[in-house]
């Protein structure tokens, strides 16, 4: 073969070898937490996400919803009560103002977009003092990454 291949910006990717072919990862380039307030999140879906306490696992979900459901799970709901920014009823409310009875919880709370659910689970993640490794593809197709460990 002598076809001349060029890569442009080759320092965003790994490389490896294997079986005599050249394998290239794109490497993740991680956003900052003020980004990704700014970014428009509406229309995205969640490629992957790893939420951890230490090495308990707390939600591997790929739905914003299931994801902070999954957060609240693990908490007292005392303290969910007092840090949340969700309006919570302690009663069945379903279908009354937009609020959603759930289980796992059991209690009722408003259901918020994209946007308000994703800076809600980062205020909940913070609050517990979690990890989050997430990427998510935007309504664009660019694919963006966040991590707080």
């Amino acid at each position: 073969m002598t076809e001349l291949i060029r890569i442009p910006n080759i320092k965003n990717y790994t490389q490896e070898i294997i079986n005599g072919e050249l394998i290239l990862t794109p490497i993740k380039q991680y956003i900052t937490e003020d980004e990704l307030n700014m970014t428009q999140v509406t229309y995205s879906k969640i490629e992957g996400c790893l939420i951890k306490s230490g090495e308990e696992i707390i939600s591997t979900n790929t739905s914003y919803r299931g994801i902070l459901v999954n957060i609240w799970k693990y908490m007292p709901t005392q303290q969910i009560l007092q840090t949340t920014t969700f309006n919570f009823k302690l009663t069945n409310e379903m279908g009354e103002k937009g609020y959603f009875w759930c289980d796992d919880v059991h209690m009722s709370f408003q259901s918020q977009d994209a946007k308000g659910t994703l800076r809600e689970i980062i205020n909940m993640v913070k609050v517990n003092k979690l990890t989050i490794d997430v990427s998510i593809k935007l309504e664009t197709g660019r694919i963006i990454h966040f991590k707080l460990l």
